[in-house]
């Protein structure tokens, strides 16, 4: 909510009690303020791969989820490494960390 939009909504809080309140000052967090973020330990030696796809892509995922019982990192390895075996790429074996 932008200043001007808070200060009229002061005045009007105001006017319908009769009580007037002392200006407050919003402060909006600037680079130098906002706390630099570091990786979750889970994550520490990983990186994220992504892509946009079809939404029945993520409906499926989710029905093999269920079905296994395993996790989406784990599904989504698993098939990576079937077609690094298809391409006769190197396979990764330490992905279910």
């Amino acid at each position: 909510m932008t200043a001007s939009k808070m200060a009229g909504i002061q005045r009007q809080l105001e006017r319908a009690t009769g009580r007037t309140t002392a200006a407050v000052k919003v402060q909006h967090p600037t680079p130098a303020t906002i706390p630099m973020t570091t990786k979750a330990p889970s994550r520490e030696g990983k990186i994220h791969i992504g892509a946009y796809l079809h939404p029945d892509f993520k409906t499926s995922l989710r029905l093999v989820q269920a079905r296994t019982g395993k996790d989406i990192q784990t599904l989504l390895a698993g098939a990576l490494n079937e077609l690094f075996r298809t391409h006769n790429a190197p396979v990764i074996d330490n992905y279910k960390s």
